[in-house]
């Protein structure tokens, strides 16, 4: 089941359930985070009963019903149905061709251009930020080696707070006064034992070693323009059946009993040379750090 995150942003999922006017007790499991908020429901009398999920973020949800399971995918369209249609029929019929542009673009750019709740797993490399290799645009909660450090939503309990850096690349200490930032981790070299341990110096930061785990919301907050202006070219070239474009990537062709060789560009892209050219500067060169 899938709820389109579009204004006014009510996800309302209807729910068929086993007896009119009965209270239920249900259960949603996020799938961003592992997080389960429970609470109870009554039934109508056509034995439906309406359950409403978060609006804010693209994510997928399970809802624990009537001994059932339902999964539901709140997404936001690349470009609203409700605004290029004027009957139901029209608008039907636009989510559709949007749904598969929308499938098209994704395939060519990772994480498409969502706004999603993650979990964001890392470790400290000494330094006194904790890069992170993700489009990060809040920081929501910080775990450190399991425990949590840090949750916005009532950051005063805390005795070090944290926020994103300024260019949104990583995660450092939230400091009032002037800091003068660390290029890279202290060395360390390793000392005689001595009595003399108040004069050890102490490195914050993020320690080398130390396990993270970064709740934020990543992604798009907004689709850019020129990609609500692709996806409506691919729309259009989905509707006028345009997109037929394998025919152009016959490299080799014979008659006896039709032999034909196309092109592996045929597997690139998305048909629409203008779409691609928009989407070039949005796929990443290096898509995860590591050695393969």
């Amino acid at each position: 089941m899938q709820i389109l995150r579009v204004p006014p942003y009510n996800s309302d999922v209807v729910v068929s359930v086993s007896s009119p006017g009965t209270e239920y007790d249900y259960t949603i499991l996020d799938m961003a985070d592992s997080s389960i908020t429970s609470d109870t429901v009554t039934s109508n009398s056509s034995s439906n009963v309406t359950i409403s999920l978060p609006s804010k973020y693209d994510n997928t949800y399970t809802i624990s019903i009537d001994d059932e399971e339902y999964i539901v995918d709140v997404v936001r369209p690349y470009v609203d149905p409700n605004t290029k249609g004027e009957t139901a029929t029209e608008i039907e019929k636009y989510a559709r061709n949007e749904e598969l542009a929308r499938a098209i673009i994704d395939s060519v750019v990772d994480d498409g251009f969502y706004y999603k709740k993650k979990v964001y797993s890392t470790v400290g490399l000494g330094a006194d930020i904790l890069p992170i290799w993700d489009s990060i645009k809040k920081l929501l909660k910080l775990y450190e080696n399991n425990v949590l450090v840090f949750d916005s939503l009532d950051p005063d309990i805390y005795t070090v707070k944290y926020e994103l850096d300024k260019n949104k690349m990583g995660i450092q200490e939230t400091i009032a006064d002037t800091f003068n930032r660390s290029e890279s981790a202290p060395n360390i070299l390793p000392a005689a034992a001595t009595d003399m341990l108040d004069l050890n110096y102490f490195f914050r930061g993020f320690p080398r070693g130390y396990d993270y785990l970064v709740v934020g919301e990543f992604g798009y907050a907004k689709i850019p323009s020129d990609i609500v202006r692709a996806t409506e070219l691919l729309i259009e070239d989905i509707d006028c059946g345009k997109l037929d474009y394998y025919k152009r990537y016959i490299a080799d062709y014979s008659t006896d009993q039709f032999k034909i060789k196309f092109d592996a560009g045929v597997f690139d892209g998305t048909g629409n040379i203008l779409v691609d050219k928009i989407l070039s500067k949005y796929q990443k060169p290096i898509k995860s750090l590591g050695v393969f």
